[in-house]
């Protein structure tokens, strides 16, 4: 599958796991997001919904004004606003899309 370019897609919290995962990914909304409370290094799951319309779910480890530094695998640093998020750096949803999320508003490449 080729990178998909979207006009941009408004971040949508959603903050119950029952509304927001489910097995098949039906209804699940592009660019929708949930944060996990976070653990004693303070890093936290940042779960959205691609941008691209997909339906796919996906983990990111962020740090809420901080980028953690774990060797092994990409971090982002979150601003720790549920209305209008940023993250740092870009997101690089392999094979679906490729942008930031930037005050609440997802922006392709």
């Amino acid at each position: 599958m080729t990178e998909v370019r979207t006009p941009q897609v408004t971040a949508q919290h959603i903050p119950e796991k029952s509304e927001f995962q489910d097995d098949f990914g039906i209804g699940r909304v592009p660019g929708s997001f949930r944060v996990n409370d976070p653990d004693s290094d303070g890093e936290q799951t940042f779960w959205y919904v691609c941008p691209c319309g997909c339906g796919s779910l996906a983990p990111l480890t962020v740090g809420n004004g901080f980028k953690p530094t774990n060797a092994g695998y990409a971090t982002w640093q979150w601003d720790g606003s549920l209305d209008r998020p940023t993250l740092h750096p870009s997101v690089h949803h392999v094979g679906h899309w490729h942008g930031w999320l930037r005050n609440g508003v997802w922006e392709s490449c």
